[in-house]
């Protein structure tokens, strides 16, 4: 009877080591390319849960200037834009305005501002 005990304690001892001797396998990783552009914002996603969208132009093509167009202009150029147009208000809330600028180089940019602070959305 100890002869196939001492047969599978070895056997299974040598399972366990050759585990242990075994070269690891190398895996590698490449990331994913990275896009240069930035994903764009909805309206939707610039809105918190408790914002209601009050006012909101019925044609996009209608460009409606809001009271602080010319500040978002501003920090539009300060990022690296030239606006095509004007700053155009495309939504107005109780305590907020979303304003989007078409820049010459054919970017997006979405500004939020909130108590007369702007700042940029994407």
């Amino acid at each position: 009877m100890k002869g196939p005990s001492l047969l599978l304690t070895a056997t299974v001892a040598a399972t366990l080591l050759a585990g242990c001797v075994a070269q690891p396998t190398v895996r590698s990783y490449t990331p994913p390319p990275r896009s240069s552009a930035p994903a764009p914002v909805s309206l939707s996603e610039s809105l918190s849960p408790s914002e209601q969208i009050v006012e909101m132009p019925q044609h996009p093509s209608a460009r409606k200037n809001g009271e602080l167009s010319d500040t978002v202009e501003r920090m539009a150029k300060r990022n690296a834009c030239t606006p095509a147009g004007s700053a155009t208000l495309i939504a107005k809330t109780t305590a907020a305005e979303t304003y989007q600028v078409s820049c010459q180089d054919g970017q997006q940019q979405l500004y939020k501002c909130e108590l007369r602070q702007c700042r940029l959305m994407n």
